[in-house]
């Protein structure tokens, strides 16, 4: 099976960089993947360009400017005959916005995927979104990658029943990376500011973005002390809040207990030097990464009950849910598990059995090709669920 991924840009991206480990596992799958961008080298990032070439990836670029670009249709009709795919699958607003109609004009089936939760936003990016997920409704099918984002979508875009074209297909990582047989060096130093410490080390990897709860977890630090007097928060990460997060821990006195770590690129290493590993995202998560790969490295995980996380982490069986923007229910969360080895342990053992199952990059080729599959063999109007 041929299948040409069409893109907005090779931007830096979790759904740009989900492309390296789909075109791996689409390999051993079976299906040449060609991967293709709309727009052109100079929005690329070189990061994710070489991300996939270390995967095997030969993008190609096209022309397109802009969403009402004239040339942007006849450039993707021209891609899909010359690729001679089966399928055409795309990615990101702006390309299933062009993707369906090209795709109808070459006569070759079209699946779509949204990457994001549906939040109320600016006018003018909610006039873009709905354009989007209508086209992208007369698609073949039409993928959201948890339950929730689908949910957000529908809730926000659209009225009546669910379309009956509508899937939920998580997506998978190369968990190879971070099995738990895998040696890692131990990096827990540095995860502490350069400080050696007995206590349990919490790592809360992600983007200093105000979605992401970081300043939740810095509030809940002093009540986590009092009971874990030794325990470090190391936060991995960076991004616009770092000075507010900065004033944050000083102004609380926590300068000794949360360690601003900094970007890091050797995540498998960083999961394995943590006793737990927190996220505590107060809205707009869709299905992060993060998560599964702590669950793939055997690390029990705490995380906030919202958007697609709870397809990630099963409450008491793969890890704790604790409600969001909550200080005091984060901290207990963080303090059962820091008290509570064994629980620990379970968790960590049923999370790496979970990510195999249903989080692997392989698992999700596997459910592509069903929804390809299912593409190829339907009409090409869906109709309505009742």
């Amino acid at each position: 099976m041929r299948v040409l991924t069409l893109v907005d840009a090779f931007r830096m991206g979790g759904a740009e960089t989900l492309l390296a480990p789909l075109a791996t596992a689409a390999r051993r799958e079976g299906i040449e993947l060609e991967v293709v961008s709309l727009m052109d080298e100079s929005v690329a990032s070189t990061k994710t360009l070489e991300v996939l070439d270390q995967a095997g990836v030969r993008p190609r670029m096209l022309r397109v400017k802009r969403l009402l670009d004239p040339t942007a249709i006849p450039q993707i009709v021209a891609e899909i005959r010359r690729s001679r795919c089966d399928v055409v699958h795309s990615h990101l607003e702006m390309a299933n916005t062009l993707a369906v109609p090209a795709a109808r004009l070459a006569r070759t089936p079209v699946v779509c995927t949204f990457h994001h939760v549906a939040v109320p936003t600016i006018q003018g990016q909610a006039r873009r979104e709905r354009l989007a997920v209508n086209v992208a409704t007369r698609a073949d099918r039409t993928i959201f990658v948890s339950t929730a984002q689908l949910d957000s979508w529908h809730a926000m875009y659209r009225r009546g029943p669910v379309p009956d074209n509508w899937t939920v297909v998580h997506n998978g990582v190369d968990l190879d990376l971070y099995a738990p047989d895998v040696p890692q060096p131990d990096i827990r130093t540095e995860l502490t500011g350069g400080r050696a410490t007995d206590g349990p080390v919490v790592v809360l990897p992600a983007a200093f973005r105000d979605f992401k709860g970081i300043p939740v977890a810095i509030e809940a630090w002093p009540l986590v002390q009092e009971r874990c007097p030794d325990a470090v928060l190391s936060l991995v990460g960076g991004g616009e809040m770092e000075e507010e997060i900065r004033d944050r821990i000083a102004r609380l006195g926590l300068e000794k207990s949360v360690v601003l770590a900094g970007v890091r690129s050797d995540m498998p290493a960083v999961y394995r030097s943590a006793d737990l590993v927190l996220l505590p995202s107060i809205h707009g998560e869709n299905l992060p990464t993060v998560l599964i790969e702590a669950a793939a490295s055997g690390r029990a995980v705490a995380a906030s009950r919202v958007g697609g996380i709870p397809d990630i982490v099963d409450h008491r069986e793969t890890g704790l849910l604790f409600e969001r923007d909550d200080p005091a229910a984060l901290a207990a969360a963080v303090i059962e598990l820091l008290e509570d080895a064994d629980l620990r342990e379970r968790l960590g053992t049923a999370g790496v059995a979970q990510a195999r199952t249903k989080f692997s990059a392989d698992a999700w080729v596997r459910n592509l090709r069903r929804v390809y599959e299912a593409a190829l063999a339907s009409p090409s109007r869906p109709k309505i669920r009742s």
